[in-house]
């Protein structure tokens, strides 16, 4: 009885030492004094799985068979869970020798194991037969300082501090209660071993929704009973909110009328759904949106459309992703002026307060956990790097660590992390993969097999289903002509394609002094380089899978290309030979190259702020342009710099301040402009293309063109070159996990 008996105390155990070290499983933590660090379940399942056979080599197969029993797993993935744990444990020699590698047998624990439950037995009672024993000074002395440690911190073997009292005898009734419930407790399974995330192995996948429309930002009701997302339509900015049953598959329009909305939350009881509408601002003085934060009756809803009713009304700053903190209050991102910061919005006085803000850096986004009662915070600080970080409804920040993402990750990207219901892991997506996030910012990739890309995971309150968004994007490259001779009141414009896939395909430009046509497909699966020319086309890059090619440019003897991919800058061969620039700084967009001066025109962020700035690829040295918010720019080799701000205004760089272009107000639109020889092409609101002389500064619209030009990419002589919308289409998807 008595070895069944031990096997049972160990199982029961949340807490236990390994030298010095106190491992607490209720919290997924090894302390050391005041230095307290959290780790992934798994790896502390290893280590619980090695302390209990303390001293003896156990094999990879029997770790990897006993903590990942029913996974297909991979020996590296129990490689980096000792990795973790000799982290944790430091880096001295003593204490990375805590865990012993054997070479090709397995892994042994070498320190002292000291279970917590055997001590508290003792030391219960004791107090309940001993009187509490006097202390002469140096023992007073050592008493107070184990006093000031925290109460987690507490050895569960008192130090020896020089009373000779002899320890009482465990108690048999005690060991007999405690085995008797123990087996009770482990026969009907309410106590696991260790609490730990499940293994995310796909058992289910199925479409929500396949519709001619697009649809964004599915999430699950609090109930689990609907899903709730955007509609846009085809080749149209507005959408509706809609609810679908999760059973019955019913649809039900929520809003009586399209708006251009974003973001949802549905409060815990399920009544009020909250969202961010964005309209067109009557007098654009600091920004062309204006943002309001919505809300509307749910149960209402499903029964005929509403219409919402106006929270929050902001003409000078932006908001976004609203989520519901307590039925008072609204956490949810606010711009103002170039920073994001997160706020508190509250129901009761219409106030609000700063829940947190990132000094000389950028919060990126964030979510919350009711169950946790906790906010996960992404952001990229002064050094670049990008943190997750853990707060407490009031903004408190519980914990602080840079994100490791893996090897072959790009160095700079955005994620937003869900967090899993009853786990203390996240899920993100990025590439098109989903991955985990620990509260370390460490981050694994989930080997579910995926066909499609993916992004934008919600859990399903359970934890055993995931809503995400999977879709492509369409598009195509093609030529137009801006002739002298086109009349703009004759019919429109229109484009010759000339690259077309049911993939998309972009960012097209001329060879300079050849006939040959660089451009973006995703033809293949993955966005690459292409060359299009009388012999048809080629592919002439070799980018990681799920690389995101935002702009690329030619040198100026158009043998080579420099290209933008993942924030990062390659110069590119046309023999698929590429090479790494390795510019500090994320880069947001690249608007023109000069081979011969080495000087980049470029969006790039520096201590959270997003600069339009000129790059020396030969010193990596910039040099800001403006601080204004700019969306677009072009510069002639020898010739002048104009940019687009975000109201959509035109600025000519001057030698002592910039012009503004007065004959361009009302011209700009997201679908940019190319600029060669002083002379500025683009197309306005309205779909005409415009020329302006910028010299003589003159205006005149060149002809109306087609509204499926989605932006102007380049122009050499008579031609323009646009990449065209043919179709987008995005779906709702359901993955239910395997048991």
């Amino acid at each position: 009885m008595f070895p069944f008996m031990f096997q049972v105390l160990l199982v029961m155990a949340k807490q236990y030492w390994v030298g010095g070290f106190l491992v607490d499983l209720s919290r997924n933590q090894i302390s050391q004094q005041d230095r307290v660090q959290t780790l992934p379940p798994k790896a502390l399942q290893v280590l619980t799985y090695l302390a209990q056979h303390s001293g003896r080599v156990v094999s990879h197969d029997e770790l990897l068979d006993k903590v990942w029993a029913n996974a297909v797993v991979t020996p590296n993935t129990l490689q980096r869970s000792i990795a973790q744990l000799r982290k944790a444990f430091g880096e001295s020699s003593k204490a990375s020798a805590l865990i012993k590698t054997h070479a090709k047998q397995g892994y042994s624990l070498e320190g002292e194991v000291r279970w917590s439950e055997e001590v508290s037995i003792a030391e219960e009672h004791r107090d309940a037969v001993s009187p509490a024993p006097q202390l002469n000074g140096s023992a007073q002395q050592k008493s107070a300082q184990t006093q000031d440690k925290p109460e987690f911190a507490q050895p569960c073997n008192p130090p020896d501090i020089g009373i000779s009292s002899p320890k009482p005898a465990k108690s048999n009734m005690a060991y007999w209660l405690l085995a008797a419930t123990a087996i009770l407790v482990l026969a009907i399974g309410l106590i696991p071993f260790v609490s730990d995330r499940p293994e995310l192995k796909l058992g289910d996948l199925r479409y929500l929704t396949a519709t001619d429309d697009k649809e964004y930002g599915a999430t699950y009701t609090p109930d689990g009973q609907y899903i709730i997302f955007h509609r846009y339509y085809e080749k149209v900015c507005s959408n509706n909110l809609w609810a679908k049953h999760a059973q019955t598959m019913q649809e039900i329009q929520l809003t009586a009328k399209e708006g251009t909305y974003a973001g949802h939350s549905l409060s815990a009881d399920g009544k009020r759904l909250i969202f961010i509408e964005e309209q067109d601002c009557t007098e654009p003085l600091h920004q062309p949106t204006c943002y309001k934060l919505m809300s509307l009756d749910f149960q209402a809803a499903l029964r005929e459309p509403q219409q919402p009713s106006e929270l929050l009304n902001c003409q000078h700053s932006e908001i976004r992703n609203p989520r519901w903190v307590d039925d008072q209050h609204i956490a949810l991102m606010q711009r103002d002026d170039r920073l994001w910061r997160l706020v508190r919005y509250s129901l009761a006085d219409h106030s609000s307060d700063i829940l947190y803000e990132v000094k000389d850096g950028l919060i990126l986004t964030f979510t919350w956990s009711a169950e946790r009662q906790r906010l996960a915070v992404t952001s990229v600080k002064a050094d670049g790097v990008q943190y997750i970080e853990m707060l407490h409804a009031d903004g408190r920040v519980i914990s602080s660590h840079p994100i490791q993402f893996p090897a072959d990750a790009p160095r700079h990207l955005k994620v937003a992390p869900e967090f899993i219901p009853g786990q203390a892991e996240m899920l993100l997506a990025y590439r098109g993969q989903l991955y985990m996030l620990s509260e370390l910012g460490q981050v694994t990739k989930l080997n579910l097999a995926l066909e499609a890309s993916v992004g934008s995971p919600a859990f399903h309150p359970d934890g055993q289903r995931l809503l995400l968004i999977s879709g492509r994007y369409d598009s195509d490259v093609a030529r137009l002509s801006v002739a002298d001779n086109v009349n703009a009141q004759q019919q429109a414009i229109a484009p010759a394609v000339f690259e077309r896939s049911i993939n998309h395909e972009d960012n097209a430009k001329f060879q300079p002094g050849g006939e040959q046509i660089a451009f973006v497909s995703k033809r293949t699966g993955t966005e690459q380089v292409w060359l299009s020319g009388d012999e048809g086309s080629r592919l002439v890059s070799d980018f990681p899978k799920g690389t995101f090619i935002s702009s690329l440019f030619w040198d100026n003897d158009g043998q080579g290309l420099l290209v933008l991919a993942d924030m990062d800058i390659y110069k590119l061969s046309l023999n698929n030979q590429h090479s790494r620039q390795g510019f500090p700084y994320p880069i947001f967009d690249l608007f023109a190259w000069n081979s011969d001066s080495q000087q980049l025109l470029a969006r790039i962020l520096v201590n959270g702020i997003v600069q339009l700035v000129t790059i020396d690829l030969g010193s990596m040295d910039y040099q800001t342009v403006t601080n204004k918010k700019v969306i677009w720019a072009a510069k002639d080799p020898q010739g002048p710099l104009i940019y687009m701000d975000h109201l959509k205004q035109f600025w000519l760089q001057g030698g002592i301040e910039d012009k503004l272009i007065a004959s361009l107000q009302g011209q700009g639109s997201e679908k940019g402009f190319v600029l060669q020889d002083g002379q500025l092409y683009g197309i306005n609101k309205a779909n005409q293309l415009w020329r302006y002389h910028i010299q003589a500064d003159t205006f005149s619209v060149v002809a109306p063109v087609t509204p499926d030009i989605d932006y102007l990419t380049d122009i050499k002589g008579q031609e323009l070159l646009a990449t065209l919308l043919v179709a987008e289409r995005k779906e709702v998807i359901e993955l239910t996990f395997a048991n």
